[in-house]
């Protein structure tokens, strides 16, 4: 069995929700973890996800002197709803938390369903932004002539349903959300199943803990309406294509991925104009949440920051 480590849940690392006031008058919350006076991180989580993944984080940003933000979408855990929202809203949003905490220039990273949000960011943040970051991320399906089906191997509906009958895709959505929060012990094997050997040893040491369950359970909460929403704003047309991203993009993909298929990152690297592509041999979709691999990555960001001006907010603890 592989050995993972895990950034220890201290007390201190979960007590730090935030909440902004949007100008139009919602509510973004958000975890403020990591480094107070580092160079910032913004982290868009997974679905299902929340801020609470922001916790995972903590040990190694703090480590390597990274402030790292994890804000919940809008109708996510604690932030608030935002009706008929777009992939292209989202760099909005996150606009306005950057400006309230003072924060001039700063790096994107996004998991799984949050990569598609670091990319937006890419594209309509440019000139605020350092670095994108996307782990395992989708791609832009109308932009996208591979294979891809109806329903996912994650059992949520996939771009093609997505853009078929997003009523239907809200009702299965809402109906698999049901089914996970009545039976969260259910949620929890099904979920083991379909993952490979290294994502199943993973899991085994984050279920020893509270954070994962928390996170999973928090979005499960919010309701199958606001996941469905989330999935909706990312299957959909983005609004823009990868060819206008300008900003530098990483991305990482594990090879042995059973959520997204590594033919999405290739389209990614292919697309996107200044994009590196980084393969996980060995690697399935959980590995952001193995602190050797935040080690790596937090590394791989402090190297790529190379204006002197830059490194001097990236101050090791």
């Amino acid at each position: 069995m592989r050995a993972y480590t895990l950034a220890l849940e201290k007390p201190d690392s979960g007590n730090r929700l935030k909440h902004l006031i949007l100008r139009d008058g919602r509510t973004m919350a958000y975890t403020d973890l990591g480094h107070p006076q580092g160079y910032p991180l913004i982290f868009g989580h997974g679905m299902p996800g929340s801020r609470l993944q922001g916790r995972l984080f903590h040990n190694q940003a703090l480590r390597h002197g990274f402030r790292f933000l994890t804000p919940d979408r809008p109708g996510i855990g604690s932030s608030s709803d935002q009706p008929e929202r777009r992939l292209q809203d989202y760099p909005q949003d996150i606009l306005q938390l950057a400006d309230a905490l003072g924060l001039e220039r700063f790096t994107h990273i996004g998991w799984s369903s949050g990569g598609s949000r670091a990319l937006a960011c890419c594209h309509s943040l440019s000139d605020r932004m350092d670095l994108g970051v996307c782990l395992s991320g989708y791609t832009n399906f109308s932009e996208y002539d591979g294979r891809h089906t109806l329903l996912e191997k994650t059992r949520w509906p996939g771009p093609l349903l997505a853009r078929y009958s997003p009523k239907l895709t809200t009702l299965l959505v809402r109906l698999v959300a049901w089914l996970s929060l009545r039976y969260p012990g259910l949620y929890m094997r099904e979920a083991r199943k379909m993952v490979n050997a290294s994502d199943r040893d993973l899991m085994g040491v984050l279920l020893s803990g509270n954070t994962f369950r928390q996170d999973q359970l928090v979005c499960l909460e919010s309701g199958g309406k606001a996941i469905a929403a989330d999935l909706l704003a990312e299957l959909s047309d983005w609004g823009f294509s990868l060819k206008q991203v300008s900003t530098h993009v990483l991305i990482f993909q594990g090879e042995q991925d059973a959520f997204v298929p590594l033919e999405y990152a290739r389209h990614l690297a292919e697309q996107l104009p200044n994009a590196e592509l980084i393969l996980l041999t060995t690697a399935g979709h959980l590995y952001p949440l193995d602190e050797k691999f935040q080690a790596r990555l937090f590394e791989r960001i402090r190297r790529q920051l190379t204006d002197r001006t830059i490194q001097k907010r990236v101050q090791p603890s």
